[in-house]
């Protein structure tokens, strides 16, 4: 079980944050975060995340696929968790009574403060979808590739993409070697962020 630190400062007297993502290309998009920091324990040091929770305005068919077989659900909610020593956020899209679909790794610059309480990170395009079963698709390598060759995407970022995409992956093969193939037996019980990620 993976411990985490839990915020009991009253939710009125807590600072508003506020996140930024910005595209390459230059679109960018900005909205209050609705959650806030986490102290979690991870590999023998303390790691600060940075949790968003969010509603999808219209609910979207999506394929759930575990050990069991794939169904067919409803993706009505999400949350996500920023990191700012890492090269990726990651969301857990889920049903309207909170089972997880599956979990969208996206690749970006590193999250960072640019004032206070002001975050921002950049979308460096490549992603990764991980099903239940620990199976990992990689999603949208054409765009990556492209922004590579248009110079938008400096050499040592992509360098530091493909490494961090390398990581993710070894660690949902390590926690299906250690756990089996069930992603959503190694979530925090307090927060939900599953083991995999952490790993990376």
């Amino acid at each position: 079980m993976i411990g985490s630190h839990v915020d009991k400062t009253p939710t009125a007297a807590r600072r508003r944050i506020f996140y930024r993502k910005e595209k390459l290309q230059g679109a960018c998009w900005e909205y209050e975060i609705a959650g806030g920091w986490l102290d979690v324990p991870s590999g023998g040091e303390t790691r600060r995340i940075l949790r968003h929770s969010f509603r999808f305005y219209r609910p979207r068919q999506a394929t759930r696929r575990t050990q069991d077989g794939q169904e067919i659900v409803q993706r009505a909610a999400a949350e996500q968790w920023f990191f700012p020593d890492r090269w990726f956020s990651l969301l857990r899209f889920t049903t309207d009574n909170d089972e997880t679909i599956g979990y969208y790794v996206n690749f970006s610059r590193p999250l960072n403060e640019i004032r206070r309480d002001y975050y921002a990170d950049i979308d460096l395009e490549l992603d990764l979808w991980v099903d239940l079963d620990g199976t990992v698709t990689e999603l949208d390598r054409d765009e990556f590739e492209r922004e590579i060759a248009d110079l938008r995407l400096p050499a040592e970022w992509a360098e530091a993409v493909i490494s961090a995409a390398d990581n993710v992956a070894e660690a949902v093969l390590e926690s299906v070697a250690i756990n089996g193939p069930d992603m959503e037996s190694t979530r925090d019980p307090v927060h939900g962020i599953p083991e995999f990620i952490l790993r990376a």
